[in-house]
């Protein structure tokens, strides 16, 4: 009797742990709710980042919204996402106007965008951007339905960008706002790595320029002129000389001896005009390679436009831009703001 109640006691501790493991497999395979599948939902967000702070941070209207970074782990977690699932649904792309600043501009934020709305970000392999750099995500954007949307200002930061309807959606315009991917800088760098070519071509013409200069601070002049000096009703216009001089002339303040490494559209004119012993012109004829090059300087000058944007970006120092571009009451003009535009401690220089 005692031996079958012994029997009977074990095997009822049995079926108890048996039940309590089905239990737990059973919640441990429960489809996790939409809302926290993916890593940039609020509380993710405050934990990833270490963020002691209120959900004030997260409003997306708020002057501190863009102060965030997002920690390596989880940019990392986004981005390995994206490379390892296959486009189907739910996609984001651009279409790209303009040239190489522009570009940039639109690809960057394309993926800022992508990563606050949960979107799986992807631009058409014929893109513009591949001939320079080994950029990831590239597809068949075709035989697709999309929700097309316009941004409402080309240098202004749009809020609304960061809430996206359902589907596949396009954005069309130039979203030059550094505030549309500030939170993963980091892999946007790692995305504008030039390919091997322009890497060892940029090697060779910067040693080329500035080997004599060894020991100095090399900072880049990037000049545009050709398609600004006649300016026009939209409100283009190019940097003025004296605006030149005086950015020179600032940087000298800020660091001993520099040498000057210039890149222009307009190699008669900077000749004729800045060029001198320790002001260099490049004297490429592939402003990619001009691009590249510029990147490799210590700081930066900028007059006009996104290709100087974008090279005193990737340089990451010490940038000056020129504060009266596109004139003043122009179409240009309504269309920026420079808070959205230019970084918050880039120097401005007047003429």
């Amino acid at each position: 009797m005692m031996v079958a109640l012994h029997t009977l006691k074990y095997c009822f501790i049995l079926i108890s742990i048996t039940l309590s493991m089905l239990c737990l497999v059973l919640i441990l395979n429960q489809p996790i709710p939409y809302s926290e599948r993916y890593i940039f939902n609020h509380t993710e967000l405050h934990n990833r980042t270490q963020e002691n702070t209120s959900a004030e941070h997260l409003n997306i209207t708020s002057p501190s919204f863009n102060n965030i970074t997002l920690s390596d782990e989880v940019v990392k977690k986004v981005f390995s996402r994206w490379r390892t699932t296959r486009p189907r649904d739910n996609i984001l792309t651009v279409t790209f106007y303009g040239r190489l600043g522009n570009n940039m501009f639109e690809y960057a934020s394309l993926l800022g965008i992508a990563a606050r709305t949960r979107k799986q970000p992807l631009v058409p392999n014929s893109n513009p951007l591949s001939k320079l750099f080994n950029i990831s995500f590239i597809g068949d954007v075709s035989n697709k339905s999309w929700t097309h949307l316009t941004e409402r200002q080309y240098g202004t930061f749009d809020c609304k960008l960061f809430t996206l309807p359902g589907g596949n959606v396009e954005i069309s315009r130039y979203l030059q706002s550094w505030k549309y991917f500030h939170s993963i800088r980091s892999s946007i760098r790692k995305e504008f790595i030039f390919t091997q070519k322009y890497i060892d071509l940029s090697s060779q013409c910067f040693q080329k320029h500035t080997i004599q200069y060894k020991n100095r601070t090399v900072i880049g002049i990037h000049v545009r002129r050709t398609d600004m000096a006649s300016g026009g009703t939209r409100g283009y216009l190019a940097a003025p000389l004296s605006y030149i001089q005086k950015a020179i002339a600032h940087m000298k303040t800020k660091f001993h001896n520099p040498v000057f490494l210039i890149a222009t559209d307009d190699k008669i004119w900077c000749r004729a005009n800045v060029v001198s012993t320790d002001i260099i012109l490049m004297d490429n004829t592939d402003p990619f390679l001009d691009f590249a090059t510029l990147t490799l300087c210590d700081h930066m000058i900028m007059t006009v436009g996104t290709f100087g944007w974008w090279a005193a970006w990737l340089a990451g120092g010490y940038a000056v831009y020129y504060k009266d571009f596109p004139r003043s009451g122009s179409e240009l003009a309504r269309g920026i703001k420079n808070e959205d535009h230019f970084l918050p401690h880039w120097v401005p220089i007047g003429a």
